[in-house]
C-alpha cells in the first residue's frame, strides 16, 4: 500500500486532512482513483509518484522503487525491487551521516578552531 502511504504524506505536506483534498492537487487524480489506492486495487502512477515526492521533498529513486516493487507481477520481481530498496535506504542514510558529521559535528570553541561536538 506504499502508493496510499504516498498520497497520506502529500496530505500532511499540504495541511489537508480528507482524501477527497488530494483531488485538486495531485495530476489526473480522481475521487475512484483514491479510493481504488486506498483499498489496494490500483496503483499512483509514476508521474503522480514524481509529483508527490517533489512536493515532499522525498528521494525520487527510492519513491521509484518502492513504487516498482508494489506494482510487480511476480514475488521474484518484488523482491528484487525489495533488496534495491534496502539498498537504496543504506547509501542514503550514508550519505546523511557523512554530511552530518562533516557539517553538523563542528563546533566553535571560540579560538577560532574547530572542534568536535
Amino acid at each position: 500500500m506504499f502508493s496510499y502511504e504516498l498520497i497520506c504524506e502529500l496530505k500532511n505536506a499540504k495541511g489537508l486532512t480528507k482524501d477527497s483534498e488530494v483531488l485538486a492537487v495531485l495530476p489526473k487524480c480522481t475521487k475512484s482513483i483514491v479510493s481504488e489506492v486506498k483499498s489496494g486495487k490500483r496503483h499512483l502512477t509514476e508521474e503522480q509518484a514524481l509529483f508527490i515526492a517533489s512536493e515532499c521533498n522525498l528521494n525520487t529513486e527510492w519513491v521509484l522503487v518502492q513504487l516498482a516493487e508494489e506494482t510487480a507481477k511476480s514475488e521474484e520481481a518484488k523482491s528484487a525491487w525489495h533488496n534495491l530498496a534496502k539498498k537504496l535506504n543504506k547509501s542514503v542514510l550514508a550519505a546523511i551521516l557523512a554530511v552530518t558529521v562533516v557539517f553538523g559535528g563542528l563546533e566553535s570553541n571560540g579560538n577560532n578552531k574547530a572542534v568536535f561536538a
